[in-house]
């Protein structure tokens, strides 16, 4: 399926890299989560650059996502973007679509990695309703018309699809 019929005006792929980021910072707020770090001293040693990434992310976590140098410097590693990448070549073209709108509420900007997106997965909950609302509609305007109620459904659902992604190493772990 061509990007103009599954749309119904055509998106252009680069706008997917917007999409990325979304994965990217997904993964570096669960990477930075408590219950990670817990888990990988039990169970796994880890290569010294995957070590780095995890304690990157744990600092991040740990000043409330403001660190503009860290933000920067995960938005370029290359683990996180070939995960991402690996990650995106996946999804659906719809799927990509919700991803990039989502970073575009927080901010246009993919580097560093927004702050507000990365609050958005401390806790999601919390303006999960009002994003959503957001993005739908533009999402929309772009994608055959559904429901707020499915659409809400189905973002929650790829969020969670793209947090059983666990980046270890130089492959994904699959939680």
């Amino acid at each position: 399926m061509s990007l103009v019929e599954d749309f119904y005006f055509p998106f252009p792929r680069a706008s997917f890299r917007a999409a990325e980021t979304t994965l990217i910072v997904q993964q570096v707020w669960f990477l930075g989560s408590k219950h990670l770090k817990r888990a990988i001293k039990r169970q796994h040693k880890l290569n010294d650059r995957t070590t780095f990434l995890i304690s990157s992310c744990q600092a991040l976590r740990k000043y409330r996502y403001l660190p503009w140098g860290k933000r920067r410097a995960l938005a370029k590693n290359r683990l996180l973007r070939n995960y991402a990448h690996r990650m995106a070549g996946e999804l659906a073209v719809r799927d990509l679509a919700m991803l990039s709108l989502l970073a575009w509420h927080f901010s246009s900007k993919m580097v560093p990695l927004p702050q507000r997106l990365l609050q958005f997965f401390a806790n999601p909950d919390e303006q999960f309703d009002t994003v959503c609302q957001s993005i739908y509609l533009s999402y929309t305007k772009m994608c055959e018309p559904d429901t707020l109620a499915n659409f809400k459904e189905r973002l929650r659902g790829l969020l969670g699809l793209s947090e059983q992604h666990v980046i270890i190493d130089d492959g994904v772990l699959y939680t």
